[in-house]
């Protein structure tokens, strides 16, 4: 049962990012030219230093989205709230950037900081005409920094890719954490605590990349995210008075892990929704569905993911309706 709910979490969160992915991506294209300078373009008039803030509001929750900088990462919150218990748990997605691998070999690397950014306004999703999140899209205004690991792959220096990436988050009421927490008590004790906290945030990534130099055969591209979790908690006794608990622990998403290979669609750590399908295009070919990978790695609080897709002309992730 809870299986099953998962993944009708995961069809409707993908299939509601595809409404959005094609709107996020001409707006974050029609700011970065705009203006030459990028950040104030893809502010949107927006200063440097103010910071981007939306919230929905759900019964017993708050899903909220934060934003500031210049580069590819967003923080999205939810608060959960009842009269036992207030939760915050905060993540902040980041895209980290693109590895070339071949023979598992990294032979060429992309990082968000060697290149200049525009982003969109934060977007509400919505599904049956009812918000389910929120979603910000980023796009590249100059030319990228690409560094080879040897001049057999490749000649380092700044080329004209061309990358889209839009980060999601969805309020899944259906979804479950385990919150681990200790407590001050009467007599200087600390108490331990776990309690269910009903509903949560699925996390969903969209890219595109074109122009990626090609001269490598058999080369795959590795597209890096990266999450991290903080949590705080204040617990509630019967006359609604509350106390701060320390979060030591949100089961399922901490851990310590090897790196996994995840190959079909599903939830990672119940927190991160991958799509084992994306959409490349050679020249001027024919689309083609092909098979994708997610590689992931969780060190406590933080979950590292890259979704492997082979190289192309035009890679566009997730495939939607393959």
């Amino acid at each position: 049962m809870v299986k099953m709910e998962l993944r009708k979490a995961l069809l409707v969160a993908l299939l509601v990012a595809a409404s959005i992915a094609a709107s996020t991506i001409a707006y974050t294209t029609l700011a970065a030219s705009a203006s030459p300078n990028s950040a104030s373009a893809g502010s949107g008039g927006q200063g440097q230093g103010e910071a981007l803030v939306e919230n929905l509001e759900f019964p017993g929750a708050v899903l909220m989205g934060a934003y500031k900088g210049e580069k590819p990462a967003v923080l999205y919150s939810l608060m959960v709230y009842g009269p036992r218990h207030t939760t915050i748990l905060a993540f902040a997605f980041v895209f980290t950037g693109i590895a070339e691998v071949q023979n598992r070999t990294p032979i060429a690397v992309a990082r968000p900081a060697d290149t200049a950014w525009a982003h969109s306004d934060f977007r509400v999703i919505k599904h049956d005409g009812r918000p389910v999140g929120l979603a910000m899209g980023f796009r590249n205004t100059e030319p990228v920094y690409i560094e080879y690991k040897g001049e057999a792959s490749g000649q380092s220096g700044y080329y004209n890719v061309s990358i889209t990436v839009v980060l999601m988050a969805f309020y899944c009421p259906r979804l479950h954490e385990t919150v681990i927490a200790s407590y001050a008590a009467e007599g200087g004790n600390r108490t331990l605590v776990a309690y269910r906290l009903n509903g949560g945030v699925l996390l969903v990534a969209a890219f595109r990349i074109a122009g990626w130099p090609g001269g490598t055969e058999g080369s795959r591209l590795l597209v890096g995210f990266s999450v991290l979790l903080r949590a705080a908690a204040w617990l509630h006794d019967d006359e609604g008075e509350g106390v701060r608990a320390k979060v030591s622990w949100v089961a399922p998403f901490c851990g310590s892990t090897r790196p996994r290979l995840q190959r079909e669609s599903g939830l990672i750590r119940r927190a991160f929704a991958f799509k084992d399908k994306a959409i490349v295009r050679e020249g001027n070919g024919e689309p083609e569905a092909v098979k994708a990978f997610c590689l992931y790695a969780v060190r406590g609080w933080l979950l590292k993911l890259a979704i492997v897709v082979p190289k192309a002309d035009v890679v566009r992730y997730p495939a939607f309706r393959a």
